[in-house]
């Protein structure tokens, strides 16, 4: 007999999307709730066996080089912390059974996620409206109010994904409306001044737009896109937002002894980073994950006694890996990236090779894939765009 009314897979993907939203900005125990429910789908046999006909090769690899990992990690410092961060990175099998369910139950998947993304920008454009000293603030590495518990950073990957998904909706399935969230996330990431939202900003306008042009077949068009995308950098700039958040990072590296003292972000960075560098030059097998966040942190009490900088990991996703599991085993997850990068791009998965492509970016100034947000984040654009683009998503279940 099949479910019906709120308990049927069309109603019961959105609230299960919803739930998702709200645990990602506004509850982290949520989205860790939410992030495990996708292993109870699999107690239902059609789930499971759709599930493994999509994902079963990537899967495969994924899956091989965790287990892997880990196992090294643990042999060099066998902690409960170590399973622990191997629990959360295994949580993309729960992570993945859950999107692909939420995708191919419901054809209001992506309007939905559309117009919550842009309600989750409100209170960070009244913060700018209204917050009438804001804008000096920039120059000083601040940024505007956000959900998710202020994390800015995150916050501009969330507002990335809708555009990609917005990317996809215009490109992809020809939604006239699209365009306007196309303009309005770009307009957002640019004004809010964060470094993550204009990467996207710009891979996904030059990836998206390179696809869109080639399908006109006209060389004006090309002249018209490369004179618009001139005058809307020229426009930014013209916003303090924009304008001082240049100065600020100019400052930074122009005046690094000054932006040390001040714990500015990127003088933070360089701090940390080059603090980790020395310990995976002194420990070329790895030293495990606990050990390397304890010898992180007293080493950059050693360097920097008088800067009130206490991080555990370094402020770059491939220098973590380095320092944890050593200069063999640490370059297995990069080669992982690398191999997805190249499988993405020979079965013409490009917005999801361009989302990719963003999160191994993010990876030179973040551990972007150590914390939950980071990882949530990426696993949830990469699934979600990967089956829309692929056309996975019309394998649905059968209840």
């Amino acid at each position: 007999m099949k479910p019906s009314g709120l308990f049927s897979p069309r109603y019961l993907s959105i609230i299960l999307a919803a739930l998702l939203v709200n645990g990602l900005l506004f509850s982290r125990a949520l989205l860790s709730i939410m992030m495990a429910s996708g292993l109870l789908l699999l107690l239902i046999p059609s789930v499971r066996q759709v599930f493994a006909a999509v994902f079963k090769r990537p899967l495969i690899f994924l899956l091989t080089g965790i287990v892997l990992f880990y196992a090294w990690l643990f042999f060099l410092d066998p902690q409960r912390y170590t399973l622990e961060r191997m629990a959360l990175h295994l949580g993309v099998i729960s992570l993945l059974c859950l999107l692909h369910f939420i995708a191919a139950s419901s054809d209001r998947l992506l309007p939905f996620i559309l117009i919550a993304g842009v309600l989750s920008t409100l209170p960070t454009v009244y913060d700018m409206i209204m917050h009438k000293g804001l804008a000096a603030l920039y120059e000083k590495g601040q940024a505007a109010y956000t959900l998710m518990q202020g994390d800015h950073q995150r916050f501009s990957i969330w507002i990335s994904g809708c555009l990609a998904l917005a990317w996809y909706y215009w490109l992809m399935e020809h939604k006239k409306q699209a365009l306007w969230f196309v303009l309005y996330f770009t307009a957002f990431l640019v004004l809010f001044s964060v470094r993550t939202g204009w990467l996207f900003a710009g891979l996904v306008t030059a990836g998206g737009g390179i696809i869109y042009l080639q399908r006109q077949h006209k060389r004006s068009y090309w002249i018209r896109a490369i004179l618009g995308v001139i005058l809307l950098m020229a426009i930014a700039y013209s916003v303090p937002f924009v304008r001082n958040k240049i100065h600020y990072m100019q400052w930074e590296w122009s005046e690094r002894k000054a932006a040390e003292k001040s714990a500015g972000s990127d003088a933070v960075r360089r701090m940390v980073n080059e603090s980790a560098v020395e310990l995976i030059r002194e420990n070329p097998m790895g030293l495990g994950e606990e050990k390397a966040a304890l010898a992180l942190k007293e080493r950059i009490k050693v360097n920097y006694p008088d800067a009130a900088v206490r991080f555990q990991w370094p402020f770059n996703q491939y220098l973590k890996w380095w320092l944890s599991a050593g200069w063999v085993m640490g370059t297995l997850p990069f080669l992982l990236v690398l191999y997805l990068l190249y499988r993405l791009y020979f079965t013409r998965n490009y917005l999801t090779g361009i989302w990719v492509l963003f999160i191994a970016l993010t990876g030179f100034y973040e551990s972007t894939l150590e914390m939950q947000y980071g990882f949530f984040l990426g696993v949830f654009f990469t699934g979600l765009l990967y089956l829309y683009e692929s056309g996975l998503v019309k394998k649905t279940v059968k209840w």
